[in-house]
């Protein structure tokens, strides 16, 4: 039997006791030792800071030289001069369980959520969030809107305000800025064996802009900014990819976010594909188009830049002599509805005196022709537009695009041939038009660098493409890749290349993206195509109407007399009649009626002014207004005396856009002697006229009329200018009534929170305080890590309104076949506020490529 070693128990005690005072030193140091090793963290990020900040610099201005040339008309003008501050449409609030009250303003108690036509926002004054402000809620954000919306000069801006520390970057102002096209990313790349090598396309674009110097410590640079959470990617040209080209960027931000989650991604993306976006915590948020007030400001500028900079250039001197004043008035007129790029282009054409016609499509037919010139032939324009369509693709290889226009080459070589040769001077020989700029000459804020008159061609033959991406016209990308320099003229010249019976037919089997609509679109302006919108409209789409709304955008620039065009507005307006329909589906109708400027349609919305349907009547007041007829004035007033509710609050809109004498006394009557709501609707639409009814206002404080200054303090929450933040804070004071004081209050009180409309990024569902006391009173729990599906969907089937909208703002995110058939039932149910949330989730579902099931699968429609 084997005996227990003996113990000294001396020993014992004497080893348990040291011991027991090593660890109890041991952890008396835990928190020293801890924060040693943290200082020794923090010292090594600040030697990177350190070792970072001199190139950091070289980065920013790089970056700004960068963001300068990023608009259509930076031959001319830096985009610091000519820039006019970018919104965004404002979303829906993002309401939770026990959140505060949010305060809804009139356009959005009166007007549907439409971000695929923003322009009825636009016009009416919605809410809006700049650039930056809608990144402070964490989540990431896709641009959508149009193409010539203004996207890529948004991400230009933004950039432009965070490299040098504006008050514009609000929170982002120590972010670091990396502006690429996607095109610069050179996917697909090689699978990644480590994260840093995701960074190698990122690298490789900011090292080619560098100097020697800086490009040899660039690598270290772009890792620390990406490690660190300080980079912020503004990523161009989602929107100009085809459906392959948009998942092959998708799938690259999912790797990237997965390896540097504090990054901050804002991309410009398109209404129609998204991919996988939504998935990864994009929000998508269209760029609003320019109101008249920004129109005149643009306009403004380009005036003042063109007498000061351009006016006595050599090539402006042969534009035709005209006074400056008539010119002016003829460019201001007839301008609603033009997106950036074509007012843009309008302006240009004027002022150059290269004018082709009153049309859109004629300030981009002179602007293709200014910069092609007499060498390039048109013929050899449309080939490359209507072989890129046709094939369906955005960007093509160098090589690819001679081929295709090859036999246009030969008479340019034999020209050059042929002429005289030029000597090339030394001055010539040591600068040119496309040299690069070393990072440490790069522009600082307000300054220009002014281009000098081209130098004499050199008599060596050029190609085609050698000679458009000379002019502007194509852009070149990694991989030896181009594309045209915007969209819009690309899918333009494929419009006129592909008039020919039966040519287009080809496109029509490409899955839906941005360049196959954009040239349908102008198909239809250069040619019957008829056969194409029938075959568009033979698409099934019986939710969304997606064949019918990518039609109705066709209308503005088609002929009135094109033999489909009856038929088209005819099932629109059976879309627009159907009551079933989602407000914001019937919205976008009217929207397309009331901006395709044919001047029948507002005898349309008077017909539907005398409709019984309130909703009817509101999209008829909305049309009318944005028409401006003068008109309906006696009908609309009928409407604002006569109902209640959101056609009432439409009216007062309308009214106040048309601003007629007439129409601006009816406004002024109801604010003076309507009940509460009605006052109050006929401030709120005052705040939209910038000079009468925003003095009457002022004024209307002052009133001896308890209800009507109640109703003016919210007429002055709507303008943001300081006059009426004072008159606002001096009411909430000095009223001698509580019920005006505490309206004062409560609005000061909304604008001190957090925008609810920011959007934010959504925390795991084990971690949501609304979701977690939902699931206990259901007796259940949810685990760390769970998606908590079928809890949400319990939610969502509830009757409690904020935990239906709250849950719908995860079910967005992770759409299966089970989500979508919950979602039909409730689009189908008699309860119309969850019909539009449930409508602007599948329009969601649609944008990032999921196949909706027809609603007889469920048994419905």
């Amino acid at each position: 039997m084997n005996r227990l070693p003996s113990i000294d128990m001396l020993s014992f005690w004497i080893g348990a006791i040291v011991a027991t005072i090593f660890w109890a030193i041991l952890a008396s140091l835990r928190p020293s030792l801890r924060n040693a090793i943290e200082a020794l963290k923090q010292q090594r990020e600040e030697a990177k800071l350190r070792a970072s900040s001199g190139i950091e610099d070289s980065h920013r201005k790089i970056v700004y030289r960068q963001t300068q040339e990023m608009h259509i008309a930076a031959s001319l003008f830096s985009l610091e001069e000519i820039m006019v501050e970018p919104r965004l449409l404002a979303p829906p609030a993002q309401i939770e369980p026990g959140m505060a009250p949010h305060h809804e303003e009139i356009v959005e108690q009166s007007i549907p959520y439409m971000p695929d036509w923003p322009e009825v926002g636009a016009f009416y004054g919605a809410p809006s969030l700049g650039l930056a402000e809608a990144l402070d809620g964490g989540a990431n954000i896709v641009l959508t809107g149009q193409p010539g919306a203004g996207k890529t000069t948004a991400l230009a801006y933004l950039a432009s305000q965070v490299v040098n520390r504006l008050p514009g970057a609000g929170t982002l102002h120590e972010a670091i800025p990396f502006l690429l096209h996607a095109l610069d990313l050179g996917l697909p790349i090689a699978e990644p064996k480590k994260p840093e090598d995701l960074l190698s396309p990122i690298i490789d674009h900011q090292s080619s802009r560098a100097s020697v110097l800086d490009a040899t410590r660039m690598p270290e640079f772009v890792k620390y900014a990406f490690q660190t959470g300080r980079a912020l990617l503004l990523l161009d040209g989602l929107d100009e990819l085809p459906q392959s080209g948009v998942q092959e960027v998708s799938g690259y931000l999912r790797l990237l976010l997965r390896a540097y989650p504090k990054i901050r991604v804002m991309a410009a993306g398109s209404d129609e594909y998204i991919d996988g976006l939504l998935q990864l915590g994009f929000r998508p948020l269209a760029v609003l188009p320019w109101d008249a007030q920004k129109q005149d400001e643009f306009m403004r500028k380009w005036d003042e830049l063109w007498l000061k900079y351009v006016k006595n250039e050599t090539w402006a001197q042969t534009a035709p002599d005209v006074d400056n004043l008539l010119l002016q008035r003829w460019l201001a007129a007839d301008n609603f509805g033009l997106t950036p790029l074509e007012l843009t282009l309008k302006l240009w054409a004027g002022y150059a005196g290269d004018v082709r016609g009153p049309r859109p499509l004629d300030a981009i037919e002179a602007h293709i022709r200014r910069l092609a010139t007499a060498k390039i032939p048109l013929e050899a324009l449309q080939v490359l537009g209507a072989q890129a369509s046709l094939n369906g693709i955005a960007a093509f290889d160098n090589n690819q695009a001679r081929e295709w226009v090859k036999s246009f080459d030969l008479p340019l070589a034999e020209e050059a041939a042929s002429a005289p040769a030029v000597e090339e001077t030394p001055e010539d020989s040591e600068t040119g038009a496309e040299e690069s700029v070393p990072a440490a000459e790069a522009l600082q804020p307000g300054e220009k660098d002014r281009k000098k008159s081209p130098a004499p061609a050199s008599t060596a033959p050029q190609s085609i493409t050698g000679n458009l991406s000379a002019s502007g016209l194509l852009t070149s990308h990694a991989k030896n890749r181009m594309r045209f320099s915007h969209p819009v003229f690309g899918a333009y010249l494929a419009g006129q290349g592909l008039r020919g019976p039966g040519a287009a037919e080809p496109i029509l089997s490409q899955p839906a993206w941005s360049g196959r609509t954009q040239v349908m679109r102008y198909l239809a302006a250069f040619s019957d195509a008829t056969p194409l919108i029938q075959s568009l409209l033979a698409e099934s789409d019986p939710i969304l109407m997606r064949p019918q709304l990518t039609a109705a955008r066709t209308l503005r620039d088609t002929p009135r007399n094109a033999p489909w065009r009856n038929s088209l507005i005819a099932g629109l307006v059976e879309i627009l009649q159907n009551s079933d329909n989602p407000l914001a589906l019937r919205g976008q109708v009217a929207a397309a009626f009331a901006l395709n400027g044919d001047p029948n349609m507002g005898a349309l919305f008077r017909q539907l002014l005398l409709s019984p349907s309130d909703e009817l009547r509101l999209m008829a007041c909305l049309g009318l207004g944005i028409m401006r007829d003068a008109k309906a004035v006696e009908g609309l007033t009928r409407v604002l005396t006569q109902t209640i509710g959101p056609a009432q609050r439409a009216a007062c809109l309308a009214l106040v856009a048309i601003g007629t004498p007439p129409a601006l006394e009816a406004v002024a009557s109801a604010l003076l002697q309507g009940d509460e709501d009605l006052r109050r609707a006929a401030a709120e639409s005052l705040a939209n006229d910038l000079s009468e009814g925003r003095e009457a206002l002022r004024e209307g404080i002052n009133s001896d009329d308890i209800l009507m200054r109640r109703a003016i303090a919210y007429g002055l929450a709507r303008i943001p200018e300081d006059w009426a933040l004072e008159l606002l804070e001096k009411t909430q004071v000095e009223d001698t009534q509580w019920v005006v004081r505490n309206v004062a209050v409560e609005l000061l009180d909304s604008r001190s929170r957090p925008d609810p409309r920011i959007p934010r990024r959504l925390t795991p569902p084990a971690e949501t305080p609304w979701l977690i006391e939902f699931a206990g009173k259901q007796g259940m729990g949810i685990s760390p890590g769970q998606i908590a599906t079928d809890m949400l969907l319990l939610a969502f089937k509830g009757e409690n309104y904020d935990e239906q909208r709250a849950a719908l703002s995860y079910l967005r995110q992770t759409p299966s076949e089970g989500i979508i058939a919950e979602l039909y039932r409730a689009h189908f149910s008699d309860d119309h506020e969850l019909k539009e949330l449930v409508y602007q989730t599948l329009c969601d579902y649609a944008r990032a490529g999921v196949q909706l099931p027809p609603p007889m699968q469920y048994g419905l429609g």
